[in-house]
């Protein structure tokens, strides 16, 4: 049995992109899903993308994150590899989405495929307002994107979403992506194809 034979199988799939894909992260182990994260990203800056990384967290952090998983640091002087940091808005459904469009537009501004983008728009899911904009994103975007000019992972620690509607949540989020990957604990999980 190979070496790539035994890398557990969220791992695998992410060695194997290579068209543009809408691609669902599920998630229970934050540093589990750093891991694919990064590992997609470092695949995208192989094949020549332009890498995005939209986080809520401090983007100095995320730099020495990258650095530490061994991403050269010529890629964020070249800007092949850009962290971007949205902040969460207070209020409700309407101002979130107001902001979410104001960041998506940063986001993309300038932006030239073939890139990779990885992270999630409102970085609070916990609310049900967060969650509908967050949905209403990801239906808006799995549906034009064929004018995407890369591959986008859309990540969500599944203890964040929020739970009364939950179940609802979770298939929503499904039919809006290509492709899911659940990655509950480290060495575990699946891709599942929703086409």
């Amino acid at each position: 049995m190979s070496i790539y034979e035994t890398m557990p199988m969220p791992l695998r799939y992410i060695d194997s992109v290579e068209q543009k894909q809408h691609i669902l992260l599920l998630f229970e182990d934050p540093d589990y899903a750093r891991l694919i994260e990064f590992r997609f990203i470092k695949n995208g800056l192989a094949s020549g993308e332009t890498c995005l990384y939209v986080t809520s967290e401090d983007s100095a952090s995320i730099v020495v994150q990258f650095l530490s998983y061994g991403i050269p640091l010529h890629y964020f002087q070249t800007g092949k590899l850009r962290v971007i940091q949205v902040r969460e808005v207070c209020g409700g459904k309407d101002e979130i989405m107001q902001n979410c469009k104001k960041d998506i537009s940063r986001i993309l501004d300038g932006l030239i495929p073939p890139y990779r983008i990885v992270g999630r728009i409102v970085p609070n899911i916990s609310t049900t307002d967060g969650m509908s904009v967050q949905m209403e994103i990801e239906k808006k975007a799995h549906s034009g994107f064929d004018d995407f000019g890369g591959s986008v992972m859309c990540t969500f620690d599944i203890s964040k979403i929020e739970k009364s509607r939950k179940k609802a949540w979770l298939e929503g989020l499904r039919s809006s992506h290509h492709v899911v990957i659940h990655a509950p604990k480290f060495g575990q999980g699946g891709v599942f194809c929703t086409c």
